[in-house]
């Protein structure tokens, strides 16, 4: 879509329209988008199904429209703050949103195994090239699951997480509900329970250098293999360790 400034279109000398095509890449906040992203964890995990709205006044009250919402901190498109995985971590409140916001790098990394655990070579060889404080985004075509099915999704090992850092990128976003393999961390690893050996280690890899995770992406095969400007902004909303966004990319 083409933008122009709240103001409306720019006349005066000097002046010019800000014309860009704003690409949202965020998904829905509803049930059905924990079932396309999880598949059937949905049900195994009541926390991530646990998203309401509930009419507070309407006008056969009053004179409003207001809504009590319930929602999860880490559903549908939303940050990992620190805190997350890493004890003592920054707290929502205390994200940097200037790792959020700026030149993002979209990468196409579609691979014939759904599965597929993302390498440093696999990084180091896509194009184009991740330069310092890039965000990087990952295109991986990942397909929604059904309530009914295993959801397969394509992750960063530790050893990629470690390359991502030492070319002090900003933040890491990706399509599926996370950066790691949800399903063997949880089902394989047990990476969930207290005392796990070396417990979601890109993640902790990551998030323990404030580089911010970017979760549950969509509409990235508009993107693949370009320069964009991207912004995921949450509200700070205090003590939290993630927060739904509103994610989008434009281009000049």
């Amino acid at each position: 879509m083409a933008a122009e400034p709240a103001g409306g279109p720019a006349t005066g000398e000097g002046r010019q329209a800000w014309d860009f095509e704003l690409i949202d890449l965020t998904r829905p906040l509803t049930r059905k988008t924990v079932e396309a992203l999880f598949g059937d964890l949905y049900t195994a995990e009541p926390y991530f199904s646990n998203i309401s709205a509930e009419l507070a006044m309407d006008f056969t009250t009053g004179n409003s429209t207001a809504w009590l919402l319930t929602i999860p901190d880490h559903v549908s498109t939303h940050i990992d703050a620190p805190v997350h995985m890493v004890e003592g971590g920054a707290t929502l409140e205390d994200v940097d949103i200037a790792g959020l916001f700026g030149e993002a790098v979209v990468l196409d990394l579609r691979m014939d195994d759904p599965n597929h655990g993302y390498t440093p070579a696999d990084l180091e060889h896509a194009e184009p090239t991740i330069e310092r404080g890039d965000i990087v985004l990952i295109y991986s075509g990942f397909e929604d699951a059904a309530a009914s099915e295993r959801m397969r999704q394509t992750h960063l090992t530790e050893e990629a997480a470690l390359w991502l850092i030492e070319r002090g990128v900003k933040s890491v976003g990706v399509e599926p509900s996370g950066i790691e393999h949800t399903p063997d961390g949880m089902y394989v690893h047990g990476w969930y329970k207290k005392g796990a050996a070396n417990p979601w280690p890109a993640h902790n890899a990551l998030l323990g250098n404030d580089v911010y995770i970017i979760e549950g992406l969509t509409n990235l095969d508009r993107i693949a293999g370009r320069r964009v400007k991207f912004a995921a902004l949450p509200v700070p909303m205090p003590g939290l360790s993630g927060f739904p966004v509103r994610a989008v990319a434009w281009t000049d």
